[in-house]
């Protein structure tokens, strides 16, 4: 087994481990704040320093990756880490410094709502104080983490991010008595330091940077010029939930609470199967540009979509049938009510679109930073945000707290298939008949699992069985159908997963 196969798998499990701790952390939060106030000022303050966040931390991953190749043929690459790094500490720090104090006086005007709770303002201004303060180290994470992929040492990067999780939840658990919800944002500012103190140790300081260079302002301007279309267009996700929480604050308690805990829920397979597959292919791409390899680029775009597919389609089909008994066995426990479980599964149902629209985004996004044409991503960005700032009216005021969930589905399609048609121009094409074919026997096989699900499901029932053995059994029939399917079809992608270093069907031919 090749090493990339095998630094696929290790970074495709700890993936998997890092988004159930994520799972873990909202569970935590649900069982402990259900869909209180003191969750919504929670989440909704969050959203507005977490855009800056994912700003920095994947946004600095994917610009980072092809500038540090770049500068490593020409025996700079150390040399260039070190600027990114010390340039992206002073500007995270002065970041840092500004959200914080400004925290308090942009709750008041975003947020006006909580200021009918007691303590609304006030959790909701700290929590964002908190994330603020903790940006100041995220985006020197972020470089390291950029130069772990570039090293194919992916299962580290995503090791020293499940560190921030982690701490996160021992926070919460543990002091949750003696400091209410703040313990949640305190963790996750104790979790950025001890993330950074790790890869601190597993570097060294002599290879963590060289500590005397001077830094170049022109390299560190140019990289930043290259970064910030491609930072922006990283953060219009988190943008336009920012939106969503902002109509959401407006529709009375609970409301924040239960869209963020059907989003979180909902997004799990798109950050496990899309940004997986996604940052997988990401080096591959990256050296197809650096050597002047337009088909390798190519075949690699091709492959990313129909692995991404391979893995998304039967994962939202089985998300749509089992969603209310995922909801219950996920969140249902302490302080998160059968009512809540209730709206939440609904809002789930309609957030479920953005699952697969977005993976799509997700690998097509890294063929437009391969290029180094981000800022055709940011235009678009731009655009579906103001999309969403219209639609999240247009709906919310039609179907109340669903249609903020819908419109982030409808947002998604919009924004993926811009980008996708893009690309397509931009990079002279891709081998349409490959990708049609291999998603239309995708889709057969996920037809054939939905409809053995279903006949299933009237002798197979939550209520007879309860919930886990319900799900257990409908889950693995399911997987079962699904690549019986793909194997009677002869899907191209699955026998490319499961081939072992032999010779491999090419996209190339349409096969």
């Amino acid at each position: 087994m090749s090493k990339l196969k095998i630094a696929s798998i290790l970074f495709l499990l700890s993936t998997f481990f890092l988004k159930f701790s994520s799972m873990i952390r909202d569970i935590v939060i649900s069982g402990l704040y259900g869909d209180s106030y003191m969750a919504d000022a929670y989440f909704a303050a969050m959203t507005i320093p977490n855009a800056i966040v994912l700003f920095m931390l994947t946004g600095m991953k994917d610009a980072f990756l092809p500038s540090y190749y770049k500068y490593d043929r020409l025996g700079k690459g150390f040399s260039h880490l070190t600027n990114i790094v010390k340039g992206t500490f002073w500007i995270s720090a002065g970041i840092s410094v500004i959200g914080a104090a400004a925290s308090p006086w942009m709750v008041k005007i975003l947020y006006p709502e909580f200021a009918h709770f007691e303590q609304g303002i006030q959790i909701a201004a700290w929590t964002a104080a908190i994330y603020f303060l903790s940006i100041a180290l995220v985006g020197v994470n972020a470089v390291y983490e950029g130069y772990f992929d570039s090293q194919r040492k992916f299962s580290f990067s995503t090791f020293s991010q499940t560190i921030v999780v982690l701490t996160t939840i021992l926070f919460a658990l543990i002091f949750h008595k003696s400091l209410s919800i703040y313990a949640v944002p305190l963790g996750y500012l104790a979790g950025t330091f001890l993330s950074f103190l790790v890869k601190l140790f597993y570097m060294t300081p002599p290879k963590l940077l060289a500590w005397r260079q001077r830094m170049d302002m022109l390299e560190i301007r140019q990289f930043y010029w290259i970064f910030i279309p491609v930072g922006l267009t990283i953060a219009v996700g988190q943008i336009n939930l920012t939106v969503n929480m902002l109509y959401a604050s407006r529709l009375g308690e609970g409301v924040v609470s239960n869209l963020n805990y059907a989003f979180r829920l909902v997004n799990i397979p798109q950050a496990i199967f899309g940004v997986t597959i996604a940052t997988i292919i990401y080096p591959i791409l990256a050296k197809a540009k650096s050597e002047g390899d337009s088909g390798l680029f190519k075949q690699g775009m091709e492959r990313g979509l129909s692995f991404m597919f391979l893995f998304l389609a039967p994962t939202v089909i089985g998300m749509m049938m089992l969603m209310e008994s995922i909801v219950r066995l996920t969140y249902e426990r302490g302080a998160f009510t059968e009512s809540a479980t209730a709206l939440t599964s609904e809002y789930a149902l309609f957030y479920i679109g953005s699952v697969l629209f977005y993976s799509i985004q997700a690998v097509v996004a890294k063929g437009f930073y391969t290029l180094e044409k981000g800022h055709y991503m940011m235009r678009v960005g731009m655009l579906s945000v103001v999309i969403n700032i219209f639609s999240n009216y247009i709906l919310a005021k039609l179907m109340g707290p669903a249609g903020l969930a819908l419109s982030t589905s409808i947002v998604g399609f919009i924004y993926s298939a811009i980008t996708f048609t893009t690309l397509y121009k931009i990079s002279g094409g891709f081998n349409l008949k490959y990708i049609g074919k291999e998603y239309a026997k995708i889709i057969a096989a996920a037809v054939l699992m939905y409809a053995g699900l279903t006949g299933l499901g009237i002798m197979v029932t939550p209520e007879k069985w309860g919930d886990i053995p319900y799900l257990a059994i409908m889950i693995a029939a399911g997987a079962l159908l699904y690549f019986a399917g793909l194997y009677l079809l002869r899907a191209a992608s699955l026998f490319q997963l499961l081939s072992r270093g032999g010779k491999e069907k090419s996209s190339k031919t349409g096969d």
